[in-house]
């Protein structure tokens, strides 16, 4: 069975699209089988890995109107290794027509069904808001790994989540944090180092060892439609998310 992961913040820029992508492709470059979902409309994910939203036949969008029929017919192969599920702009309009139907938070867990004896990870990139296509996300995934960013208020976003996590554990009882990854570490300055302390002092082992440094490296790669692995394989970056995959390896092991 697959561990189903939604990388989840309620707070855009720290990070969390480039750390579902790169832990993505490190999990598969370590042997395992890996399927992401973007369900984002702004399909960051999807342009990451060198997809064309406006090429794709099918996406995200057709996969929740159609949750019965699993994701199979919407998942494409990727450069990377990984497999994906994109998104488009398609999917904004998609919350109105799901508005209505009976069981809307559910879809993404029942077009899953099939994928988890495939997968060893399926890794999700929800919007960074709490709407129908995040708590689809939550009521599918069987963990948390919250990116947070290494600046001033980034705790204060914090119980929000938690809170988050919290109702949906209504819809899904096993639903717990994985983790926290400090994201765009700058140890140049004060604040960064102050910010990791007190993620540490507070949530103590669910902290990951590993920080993900501010680097203008990680935020060309998407640019480029590539992982960071192959963008500049050998930069901080890079090791970085290796490190963070071999991680993530051993505590879901």
């Amino acid at each position: 069975m697959s561990h189903i992961i939604c990388f989840a913040m309620q707070k855009g820029g720290v990070g969390k699209t480039t750390t579902t992508l790169n832990v993505g492709v490190e999990l598969a470059q370590q042997g395992a089988k890996v399927l992401l979902i973007d369900i984002d409309p702004q399909a960051n994910l999807t342009s990451g890995l060198g997809q064309d939203p406006a090429s794709l036949k099918y996406s995200i969008y057709e996969v929740l109107l159609n949750s019965s029929k699993g994701v199979e017919f919407a998942t494409v192969s990727t450069s990377a290794g990984v497999d994906l599920v994109p998104s488009t702009l398609a999917l904004a309009g998609a919350e109105l027509e799901l508005a209505g139907k009976i069981g809307r938070e559910f879809f993404l867990r029942e077009a899953l069904a099939a994928a988890t004896s495939y997968y060893d990870y399926i890794l999700i990139d929800p919007p960074p808001s709490l709407g129908l296509f995040t708590v689809n996300a939550l009521a599918a995934a069987t963990s948390v790994i919250v990116p947070l960013q290494a600046q001033a208020y980034a705790l204060q976003a914090l119980p929000q989540l938690e809170a988050t996590i919290g109702l949906v554990k209504k819809l899904n009882t096993g639903l717990r944090i994985g983790g926290l990854v400090v994201t765009m570490h700058d140890k140049r300055t004060a604040l960064s180092p102050a910010v990791e302390r007190q993620a540490r002092e507070q949530y103590g082992e669910l902290v990951f060892n590993t920080t993900i440094p501010l680097t203008t490296r990680l935020a060309e790669a998407p640019a480029a439609g590539e992982p960071i692995s192959k963008y500049a394989p050998d930069s901080a970056g890079a090791h970085a998310y290796e490190a963070l995959a071999q991680e993530v390896k051993k505590r879901y092991a």
